[in-house]
């Protein structure tokens, strides 16, 4: 009877640590701080400059005992969605500072500076990674609240900074 017991406690024991194992929220490295707030689904449904409409989502994770933040962004093209990215966040030691390298869907990759400008703000490639070369696209994502967050896309142009895109993503409900 005692090893029944034993075994039943055990087994309860488990599923406990298992569940609470599930349902505990990632820790993400202090120096990922600003990024923190992004863990999740988004969803955004906008319009580039031109007119054609995006409709994409994001997914953020930390990973590497909260070391990286990965993400994957998938974007519709009519009636079928495509993974468009998968990029990994993280404190680059030699650079201090936070930074993102992106693979594209068509082998196309990237490497960004993100900056953190207030608490509500990261901007992306305002100050460029490499001097020598700075980019011609730079970013600006802005909190509204926590579910929301504002995303506005610039391309320099010869008569400078043009927008692409000023659209809000959302967070999707659990």
């Amino acid at each position: 009877m005692s090893c029944r017991f034993a075994v039943s406690t055990v087994a309860i024991l488990g599923l406990i640590c298992v569940s609470s194992a599930r349902t505990a929220e990632p820790t993400i490295d202090p120096q990922l701080a600003p990024l923190a707030r992004f863990a999740g689904e988004w969803s955004v449904d906008g319009k580039w400059s031109n007119g054609s409409p995006l409709h994409a989502r994001t997914i953020y994770e930390p990973a590497l005992a909260g070391k990286i933040i990965k993400a994957r962004t998938f974007v519709m093209d009519g009636e079928r969605e495509y993974q468009r990215y998968e990029s990994t966040m993280a404190w680059h030691p030699e650079r201090k500072c936070l930074y993102e390298i992106s693979f594209a869907f068509d082998g196309a990759v990237t490497e960004h500076r993100l900056e953190a400008k207030d608490k509500e703000t990261v901007l992306i490639d305002f100050t460029p990674l490499d001097e020598a070369h700075p980019g011609k696209f730079r970013q600006t994502l802005h909190f509204v609240d926590d579910d929301h967050h504002t995303w506005k896309v610039e391309f320099k142009a010869d008569s400078g900074w043009q927008t692409m895109i000023d659209a809000t993503w959302a967070r999707k409900k659990k």
